[in-house]
């Protein structure tokens, strides 16, 4: 019994960006080709050109994979309008796609002889797939013509394959790394720019002046480093130096945005202590007068701690966060609710029985 080694993914070829067709349809090399494999493709081209091999199917390749193998130059080189070009596009026993050689023929009408005009160098890239045996099959100008002859088989070892895996990975994982540091490059430097502006106008009124000193030396110092020494840094270094700004800042920004906040709750709060109020009127004196109390309270509370807020400047941690008053909000209303509820609960006796 003879093993035959296979293709696992499909692979086209595009020259400058335009798919080279088959008779059915882009891919050259069919997922589950024998390998190893050739095709000679056949161009009408006078002058330098550019092959690209890629991954025709997306879907059989492993997540993260790329799916552009490679590119291939075939030139450069002058020739009449109407000459061709034949390629010949190699799949090795690993797998491995190149292409081997370019020929440029060009046609003479008046004696019918075609000559073989010159032999091209074209640059190899090789692009790592699966490995096996298979056929050779001409392809001219992008349509395979049918013509194939056997080549011999030839089997390749599972650590081959598992390596030439482990390099695609790899190479995946440099790329992702590459573009998450160059976003948490882009960010720090960002937040530089902005909190810049932020500090002198949005923020001023919320930060002392030591603050903004002690900030603006840090975004300063931070700005300098990305042009010099962080230029091409890690992504974990250009995180921290953004983390250790957010930890000056963020000070100041929670004050900004806790004042409209803190409107807000305290319109909030306001709103409820009216709606308690107003529910008395249809409630027995007792239960009445225990949410009036309980408005009071809270009226009271908010009324002691706005005071002592107002009398802080905006540049210090308020004593009335907007936190607080939603607390006050949500416990105001859970003891009115309290209240309604006890009125309204049933009565134990009602449920026992008269007995014999």
């Amino acid at each position: 019994m003879q093993v035959q080694d296979s293709l696992p993914f499909s692979i086209g070829f595009s020259s400058d960006e335009v798919p080279i067709c088959t008779m059915t349809n882009s891919i050259l090399f069919p997922k589950g080709q024998p390998i190893p494999s050739a095709k000679i493709l056949t161009f009408q081209r006078s002058s330098l050109f550019h092959l690209e091999a890629f991954y025709a199917n997306p879907n059989e390749l492993p997540a993260g994979m790329p799916s552009k193998i490679g590119c291939f130059t075939i030139g450069p080189f002058q020739a009449s309008h109407g000459a061709k070009v034949k390629v010949k596009v190699h799949l090795n026993v690993h797998g491995i796609v190149t292409v081997e050689s370019a020929s440029l023929i060009e046609d003479h009408e008046d004696d019918s002889v075609t000559r073989d005009h010159a032999q091209l160098n074209s640059d190899k890239m090789e692009a790592e797939s699966v490995s096996g045996s298979g056929s050779s099959v001409a392809v001219e100008n992008g349509v395979e013509d049918g013509t194939s002859t056997q080549s011999k088989s030839s089997q390749t070892t599972s650590a081959e394959l598992s390596e030439a895996q482990e390099k695609e990975i790899q190479l995946t994982q440099q790329d992702r790394t590459v573009e998450q540091t160059k976003e948490k490059k882009n960010a720090l430097e960002s937040y530089v720019y902005d909190m810049r502006n932020k500090l002198f106008h949005t923020y001023r009124s919320f930060a002392s002046d030591q603050e903004r000193e002690g900030i603006s030396r840090s975004l300063q110092q931070t700005e300098d480093w990305l042009y010099e020494d962080g230029d091409d840094e890690t992504e974990n270094a250009y995180s921290s130096r953004l983390e250790d700004l957010k930890m000056l800042v963020d000070p100041i920004e929670n004050r900004y945005k806790d004042e409209e906040a803190r409107a807000q709750a305290t319109r909030d709060l306001l709103n409820c202590i009216v709606e308690h109020r107003m529910s008395v009127g249809s409630l027995p004196p007792n239960d009445g007068e225990q949410i009036l109390n309980e408005c009071n309270k809270a009226e009271q509370w908010l009324r002691e701690r706005t005071q002592q807020q107002e009398s802080l400047s905006k540049n210090t941690d308020p004593v009335l966060w907007s936190s607080d008053i939603k607390k006050m909000t949500e416990d105001l209303d859970l003891k009115c609710k309290n209240i309604l509820g006890s009125r309204t609960s049933p009565n134990p006796e009602d449920h026992k029985g008269t007995g014999p």
